[in-house]
């Protein structure tokens, strides 16, 4: 094992020295190199990504890493990201003790200002980009100070995230803390924990953006087979997002065990389905996200699970929504000053089962137009179906054990809805 506080790396910064170890650690039979904690001072500071080769495991001892002050770059990057030299495999970040990777100050590199000035595009303030990269894992450390997306993962497939857990520090936009773009597949994420400014874990196929420029030719845009479970965060949005448009599809995923974890921030939902904004050409038409498992989600503020666009052949299963929350499943959509009329915002279910929801919350936002119409007789809802678009159906849509608070609804609508109770 090499390990990374060797004389023979010593240069004039901390990213050489720790590029000059990972790049002898690549020509040697185990192809490991240990990043220890500084002995002179609290963190080894990152002014240039840490470029991985395939076939690289790095073990971060109870070290800390923090970017360098006004720097646009990644902590880790793997080296092909940007050239064409095509796919990578076998990438191992695994964190021993307590393994810190840190933002540090935040910059002024956010998504308003990408590409603009001078400015990378907002990827450099991922902590961790990966792209066209299989057989990966990165496990054990905490994130903090993200001033973008914590781990970006483009084109990725069978990778394996674990015991992560995430500060968000001082807010800055878009603070979410794993993403999985277009093309992603394979893959399982477990046990998340902390903070996040936005989505905790986000499963977004929206190819007509710049991601989609970076997909390799003849990949599939779909994000597919993966499994998130044991999750409990806090965060301004969602704890978990599955999200497409523009004709790339999500399907066979699973979510487990899902929760908000009562934070400083109040998640305004734990898991979301399907959104009708970032796109190029159409969001999700009905179908393009199907087989889809949910099962044990808890909130205790706002909204639990949220609906939009089209769910076809899925199960959402052991829900409860407790706190001062509003609902347990909704198709309530936060107002769109651009786009104000609520009925813009629904969902086409078809072959979709809604098991053990129940509903106990206070529904103790009613003012909050983000969450509901303002001087509305809403006392909470186990099923809120009340954002619905003319076009929207529901077909073999069934409903097992459904509960609420005695004052509020079983299910509400603004039209007739064909829904089975058992």
């Amino acid at each position: 094992m090499i390990i990374a506080t060797d004389p023979r790396f010593a240069a004039e910064t901390d990213s050489l020295t720790l590029q000059n170890a990972i790049n002898e650690a690549a020509r040697q039979p185990l192809r490991t190199v240990c990043i220890p904690a500084r002995a002179d001072r609290e963190d080894w500071v990152i002014d240039k990504a840490l470029l991985l080769p395939s076939d690289i495991t790095v073990i971060l001892d109870n070290c800390h890493l923090t970017l360098a002050e006004g720097v646009y770059d990644n902590i880790f990057r793997n080296e092909n990201m940007y050239t064409d030299r095509g796919l990578q495999q076998n990438i191992y970040i695994i964190g021993k003790g307590t393994a810190i990777l840190d933002g540090g100050i935040p910059n002024d590199l956010h998504e308003s200002t990408s590409l603009k000035d001078g400015r990378p595009h907002v990827r450099f303030n991922n902590l961790i980009l990966l792209h066209h990269v299989t057989n990966y894992s990165i496990r054990n450390i905490t994130c903090r100070n993200m001033r973008y997306w914590a781990i970006n993962q483009i084109a990725c497939a069978r990778g394996y995230l674990s015991d992560i857990h995430f500060e968000s520090g001082t807010y800055v936009p878009n603070q979410d803390g794993i993403n999985f773009r277009v093309g992603c597949f394979d893959s399982k994420v477990e046990n998340i924990t902390g903070q996040t400014g936005d989505d905790t874990v986000a499963l977004s196929a929206f190819p007509g953006g710049r991601d989609g420029q970076l997909l390799p030719v003849g990949w599939s845009p779909d994000i597919h087979d993966i499994t998130v479970k044991n999750v409990s965060a806090c965060t301004k949005q969602t704890v978990v997002a599955l999200r497409c448009s523009d004709g790339a599809k999500l399907y066979n995923i699973a979510l487990e065990n899902i929760e908000d974890n009562d934070g400083d921030y109040r998640p305004w939902g734990v898991v979301r389905i399907g959104e009708g904004e970032y796109f190029t050409q159409y969001p999700a038409r009905h179908g393009d996200i199907h087989h889809i498992t949910v099962d044990g989600v808890r909130s205790l503020c706002k909204g639990t699970v949220f609906l939009n666009q089209t769910l076809t052949d899925a199960a959402i299963r052991n829900v409860h929504a407790g706190g001062t929350s509003m609902y347990a499943v909704s198709t309530f959509y936060p107002i769109n000053p651009q786009a104000p009329d609520l009925t813009e915002h629904g969902v086409s279910l078809e072959n979709v089962t809604f098991e053990n929801v129940a509903y106990h919350g206070s529904a103790g936002h009613r003012e909050s137009r983000y969450l509901t119409v303002p001087d509305s007789d809403f006392a909470g809802a186990a099923l809120d179906f009340r954002c619905m678009r003319p076009t929207d159906t529901f077909q073999n849509v069934r409903c097992l054990q459904i509960t609420h608070r005695p004052d509020a609804c079983r299910l509400t609508s603004t039209r007739p809805v064909e829904i089975s109770f058992n």
